[in-house]
């Protein structure tokens, strides 16, 4: 956090910091947070070994109210120093200030220092992977988990309690906890941030009623928001599979644990195992789905990967649209999603697709025949004795669901249905099949994924419920298209996103082209994540590191905004013979963020 000097030597005063921390032979480096009990402070010990502590400052006059938050400050200090866990913050050393004899008036409690929490691993969006953040969330889980199995329940979990370093992760702060046998827990207690609070724990008096549930239920919000940036409100809050398809099953998993009845939702020790299956489910069909070969030599290598990626991706996504996706969705949904990889189906599946649409044409001019039997228009079947063109009719289909060679029992009901036909309705259905096979073919072959899931669903197609999908589609490497890559019409997922994709790009070239007038460049857009900077040195003589003084001109020594701009220059590749310094930088923090504080809004800290 961003503080003045003024507010510095306020709080330095107000917790009496230095005097707490000389007491301990610790010295301060900066205030990481503050509340209104207490402060987070940095500090570093006698070996110089970077650490945080909380000092929190106790109420000095008696009363009911003050004993219990005196209580519940002791209680947070003593589990978390005395239980060991990965997933939940141990305090390494605890005491009180002054120790002389004299009434305590702080707190404090030593931890290892971890630079972020969970608030910004969701501010900072595409900075972490999908699959970092669900590995995040499963030692969540086990923190919570954990508390849980001690009979605690934490009543506060939300972003800032969440602390992160590099890839561990840590519950903390369970000042507000309920502790098993304890009676601090009174019926108005209403102590916690009211955006992560269970329906339950928003009831004014009900506070004695909360149970592990109202837990589950925080953590339903947090699974959701980390994945879309926006914390659920109400029943139409943005669903995961909007930002990340083939994560479809955490909306399921999310949609249970915020269930408006406690009884109804899933313990911890579930959530936790659910994560823990889902995820390693999803990287066993990654790895199936990506072991294959591309057979064209045509596409780059650096592509090859990002083909293998996504398909798989897709290929997940493709169960999901098929089966259980609303019409609604499904119809707003952009057909060209991922056009530039294009997809066809197996002969199996082309086999029995086709089947099944000759089966429904066979099977609504039987019913349509049928109706007209209750009023004694009868239509004559075929006759398969003695009637040369009805046979003839017949062998005609015999010899296309030969060709067709798909499920024989399926093929068997089509001759039922075909030959209970009249002969004028079969000679239809014969040429009706021709326009059929004609379509498919052009509709299932050489297709993005979701104009072929569309296709399949407009025409009814089902899979037996042990088949997946994903085993009968496959990549048509003939037709990639690589004019389409990070297009907007690719990246949009909905048709009410193209507009913002667009507007994106233009954003971004906007940027980059600003800083080429002042600092001249080349720049390309390496994927629709990354962007390509390239200063020539020779011809400009030291431009990139005068671009770079520049950014770096702009900070504060020790900000966090100068740990930005440093973070900026951290994929850089040089050729001194050439006098050429690429730089590769994200589009959405480095571009989005970084850059365009400096040349567009001509922010500066100095």
């Amino acid at each position: 956090m961003v503080l003045t000097d003024e507010q510095i030597d306020c709080l330095k005063n107000q917790f009496k910091i230095d005097e707490v921390l000389g007491s301990i032979d610790y010295s301060f480096i900066e205030i990481l947070g503050q509340g209104g009990q207490g402060v987070v402070v940095l500090t570093k010990d006698s070996d110089g070994i970077e650490k945080a502590v909380k000092i929190m400052k106790l109420p000095t006059s008696g009363g009911t109210a003050n004993k219990a938050k005196i209580e519940r400050l002791k209680n947070d200090i003593e589990f978390c120093s005395q239980y060991n866990h990965e997933n939940i913050i141990q305090y390494q050393l605890h005491g009180e200030y002054p120790n002389n004899g004299q009434r305590a008036q702080f707190l404090y409690a030593v931890m290892d220092y971890f630079p972020k929490n969970f608030r910004n691993v969701i501010d900072e969006f595409e900075s972490y992977s999908p699959e970092q953040k669900l590995d995040y969330l499963i030692q969540l889980s086990k923190g919570i988990n954990a508390a849980h199995d001690k009979g605690i329940i934490h009543r506060d979990i939300k972003p800032e309690n969440i602390l992160v370093r590099d890839e561990n992760l840590v519950l903390s702060d369970f000042g507000i906890a309920h502790f098993q046998g304890s009676d601090l827990t009174v019926a108005d207690d209403l102590l916690a941030n009211r955006n992560y609070l269970s329906p339950e724990q928003k009831k004014i008096g009900a506070a004695l009623n909360i149970t592990f549930a109202s837990d589950v239920y925080s953590f339903g919000l947090i699974i959701n928001e980390c994945f879309t940036g926006e914390n659920p409100d109400g029943s139409e809050y943005k669903r995961i599979w909007y930002t990340y398809p083939y994560l479809f099953e955490l909306d399921k998993l999310v949609d249970r644990l915020i269930n408006p009845s406690p009884d109804l939702r899933p313990s911890s020790d579930s959530v936790r195992m659910d994560l823990k299956l889902l995820k390693s489910d999803l990287d066993r069909k990654k790895f199936q789905l990506q072991n294959v070969v591309i057979d064209n030599d045509n596409i780059e290598d650096r592509d090859k990967d990002r083909i293998l990626k996504i398909s798989s991706e897709d290929l997940l996504f493709s169960q999901f649209v098929l089966n259980e996706l609303p019409d609604k969705s499904l119809n707003e949904l952009n057909l060209n999603y991922h056009c530039s990889i294009n997809y066809r189906v197996t002969d199996e599946l082309y086999s029995n697709f086709l089947l099944q649409q000759i089966m429904d044409r066979c099977e609504s001019t039987f019913s349509y025949e049928s109706v007209h039997y209750l009023s004694n228009n009868l239509y004559i079947p075929l006759n398969l004795v003695d009637n040369s063109e009805d046979k003839e009719l017949f062998n005609k289909m015999q010899q296309i669901l030969q060709s067709i060679n798909g499920d024989k029992v399926i093929s068997g009901k089509i001759l039922k249905f075909f030959s209970s036909c009249s002969s004028y309705h079969c000679k239809e259905i014969l040429r009706d099949i021709d326009i059929i096979i004609q379509n498919t073919k052009e509709e299932i072959f050489g297709v993005p994924i979701l104009y072929l899931i569309k296709y399949l669903r407009k025409n009814h197609f089902k899979l037996n419920q042990s088949e997946k999908l994903y085993d009968k589609i496959r990549l048509d490497w003939t037709n990639y298209r690589s004019e389409f890559k990070d297009t907007p019409l690719e990246l949009a997922l909905f048709e009410r996103n193209l507009d913002f994709y667009q507007n994106k790009r233009n954003e971004i070239l906007k940027i980059l082209g600003t800083i080429a007038l002042q600092f001249p460049m080349d720049y390309y857009e390496i994927d629709s994540k990354n962007y390509s900077l390239k200063f020539d040195n020779q011809f400009n003589p030291r431009i990139f590191w005068r671009f770079k003084y520049y950014c770096l001109s702009k900070t504060k020594k020790g900000s966090i905004f100068e740990a930005d701009v440093s973070n900026l220059f951290r994929n850089i590749r040089i050729n001194d013979e050439e006098g050429i310094v690429e730089l590769v930088i994200s589009t959405d923090f480095d571009v989005e963020v970084t850059l365009s504080k400096i040349f567009i809004d001509n922010y500066s800290e100095e």
